[in-house]
């Protein structure tokens, strides 16, 4: 049984307590930031092309670098929200009783294979800094993106293992999923 007077997540939360919640904001207005002006560009790129032929120089950079800000913005707070997208076609097989630790196998799996990609994403933003890799139209680098997107990874991964602490806990409730019913806590 969860314990009610524990601390509970809501949608703009990252971890518990007020770094969590500054954390999820954050992350929350860079991601909604960036989609609009990822709209933005896309808008004036398209609209320039066909109405003045004349496209935004650059433009396919610009919005490469947005598409992963934007994936790894989002990435922590989807994680910590547990809104990744699942299969469940065997989750009626699983006993309501197994749930929980169903739960937390699969977010101490999801940390060490979001763990691999921060660390390797880390290995390859050093690698980018070192050898000054630009884009080859604008010249924008490597480094300073892939290093953020390390970061982001690794602050997933850190989501992960606070959703399994959290069921061993007893904060989290595993709740069947295979009815189309949403996982906010």
């Amino acid at each position: 049984m969860p314990d009610m007077n524990a601390p509970r997540l809501t949608a703009d939360t990252l971890f518990h307590g007020r770094i969590g919640a500054w954390a999820g904001w954050f992350l929350g207005s860079v991601a909604a930031l960036d989609l609009m002006a990822m709209m933005v560009l896309t808008f004036l790129d398209v609209s320039g092309r066909k109405l003045f032929a004349s496209p935004i120089y650059g433009a396919y950079e610009v919005t490469e670098f947005m598409m992963g800000l934007l994936i790894f913005s989002a990435l922590p707070l989807v994680t910590a929200r547990e809104g990744h997208v699942t299969i469940d076609i065997m989750d009626h097989f699983v006993p309501t009783a197994a749930m929980k630790t169903q739960r937390v196998v699969v977010s101490l799996l999801s940390a060490v294979v979001l763990g691999i990609i921060a660390w390797r994403l880390w290995i390859m933003s050093g690698s980018h800094l070192r050898t000054n890799e630009v884009t080859m139209t604008l010249h924008i680098p490597h480094g300073p993106f892939t290093r953020t997107f390390a970061v982001m990874a690794a602050l997933a991964t850190l989501a992960c293992l606070a959703v399994a602490w959290d069921y061993v806990r007893g904060v989290r409730v595993a709740r069947d999923m295979s009815h189309g019913v949403g996982s906010g806590t």
